[in-house]
């Protein structure tokens, strides 16, 4: 009966293997995320420490690693810090933990104009435009204080455009 029961552990670990093989095949996932897929299989609490052990022992589960490429990724889709930030502590790796965070990644120049290129392909109609432009920014993660003044800048901008504008049509005939 003990051999059976050796051998019954001996397979769930070589499945459950082959199964973190098979994820991290597809994409990188912090140790939490892939211990959350492990759990969602059925496998046992310590099967998929056993298997996480030895992903993070071979680097194949680095959440230092993914953390950096996670930041990378979500700055290129337009993501703010607060947003990757919140994300990043749901997917169990600590912004903190990640080398260079967040001197790294960000600074407050290139925030504003990541933020402003989004803001302006926002179509703006005259009901509401700051209030939209504020939830846009918020939602993609940006400080309510850089929203504010990248809010503020567009309409500026608009204002002015829409008042050169109507100069220009003084003189047309």
């Amino acid at each position: 009966m003990a051999a059976l029961r050796s051998l019954v552990a001996d397979v769930e670990e070589a499945c459950a293997w082959k199964r973190l093989l098979g994820l991290i095949n597809m994409r990188d996932y912090s140790a939490h995320d892939a211990a959350a897929k492990l759990g969602d299989d059925g496998f046992s609490r310590a099967v998929r420490a056993s298997a996480l052990e030895r992903a993070e022992r071979l680097r194949l589960i680095d959440d230092a690693r993914f953390g950096e490429v996670f930041i990378r990724s979500k700055i290129n889709a337009g993501w703010g810090r607060e947003r990757i930030q919140r994300e990043l502590e749901r997917k169990g790796v600590p912004a903190a933990s990640v080398p260079g965070w967040p001197d790294e990644f960000f600074s407050d120049e290139l925030d504003y104009e990541r933020a402003y290129a989004i803001a302006s392909r926002k179509v703006l109609n005259g009901k509401n435009d700051f209030q939209k432009l504020m939830r846009l920014l918020a939602s993609k993660g940006y400080a309510s204080a850089l929203a504010y003044r990248v809010a503020h800048d567009i309409l500026e901008a608009a204002h002015a455009s829409a008042i050169s504008r109507s100069n220009c049509a003084d003189y047309v005939e």
